[in-house]
């Protein structure tokens, strides 16, 4: 578990590294950033999505799985809206950099404080 958690908290700290396309006017630079943090976060999907059946009940990680690829793709329908919102209203991608970096800050703090060692939860059978 402390090898995953390692992993995961290093993947997302390299995500932050997308603030540095928020202060950049070089799309070279830019794109170095960018092409970091999504490569870090690469690293965590494989990562927390292997959580989910380490505590799932027995019989429910189907449900469980399904429930949270149902919610990572509403997040990604949402969050183009929202980039486009900020942007259209900034008329920058700086303040949309932010946004992103502070959400994936406060996904550092959960992983980082609220994932503990990982049982499974007991069925409501037993």
């Amino acid at each position: 578990m402390r090898v995953r958690k390692a992993l995961l908290l290093i993947g997302m700290l390299l995500g932050l590294a997308i603030v540095g396309a928020a202060f950049t006017n070089n799309p070279n630079i830019a794109v170095t950033y960018i092409s970091i943090a999504l490569g870090g976060l690469v690293v965590t999907s494989g990562i927390a999505f292997q959580i989910p059946t380490f505590i799932a009940p027995k019989g429910t990680t189907a449900t469980l799985m399904g429930m949270l690829t149902f919610a990572n793709s509403g997040m990604g329908i949402i969050a183009p809206i929202v980039t486009g919102f900020i942007v259209g209203a900034t008329k920058s991608f700086a303040v949309a950099f932010i946004v992103a970096a502070l959400i994936l800050f406060v996904g550092i703090l959960g992983y980082l404080f609220l994932l503990t060692d990982l049982e499974q939860i007991p069925s409501q059978a037993e």
